[in-house]
């Protein structure tokens, strides 16, 4: 699903006014500002091929044997910390992913873009069968990797009401910073 954002519906919407710092800058900005933003060129873009809808079983147990036993079926153990604030406390659901799901998601957008993006998730009693015990939309908190073959070992998510404020790490990409001397300047 994609969707357009204005700047005039962006700015208005988290109260924020757009200033430009330099000439140049604002020179690159365009006179209209209900222009649509668009992706910058070589990050990562919603893909269909890579379904945003994350697929789950639940899971009966914790422990160190039911997670070999679920990385040896091809899925990975993961949980879902359910919060009422966004901040404290709450419950949490045991679940199993895919692990090509997971992987091809995190090999796609990268590790910070991957844990920076809402997904759907639906969980099922069986994988491939059709009856949805639950939908909600999570926010992935924490992936381990594994140091030597980069296999997903398990998965932590974030389920909170919309209301909810949450702290995140927004990955930023920096593009001109060969010819910016104050980017230039904080690599050194």
């Amino acid at each position: 699903m994609l969707i357009k954002i204005t700047r005039s519906t962006l700015s208005k919407s988290l109260n924020l006014q757009l200033r430009c710092f330099s000439q140049a800058a604002a020179a690159i900005l365009p006179d209209d500002p209900s222009a649509p933003l668009t992706y910058l060129d070589g990050l990562p873009r919603p893909d269909p091929r890579y379904d945003e809808t994350i697929l789950a079983i639940p899971r009966a147990s914790p422990g160190t044997r039911v997670s070999v036993k679920e990385r040896k079926a091809g899925r990975v153990p993961s949980i879902v910390f359910e919060q009422e604030d966004g901040q404290h406390g709450g419950n949490k659901r045991l679940i199993s992913v895919q692990t090509n799901q997971i992987r091809k998601l995190v090999g796609h957008l990268g590790r910070s873009f991957f844990v920076s993006r809402l997904f759907d998730l639906e969980v099922r009693s069986e994988f491939g069968s059709g009856d949805l015990i639950e939908k909600v939309r999570v926010l992935p908190r924490k992936v381990h990797l594994h140091s030597g073959t980069d296999a997903p070992l398990n998965v932590t998510f974030l389920r909170a009401p919309p209301e909810a404020l949450l702290k995140i790490d927004v990955p930023l990409v920096f593009r001109g910073d060969d010819v910016s001397p104050g980017l230039r300047k904080g690599m050194e």
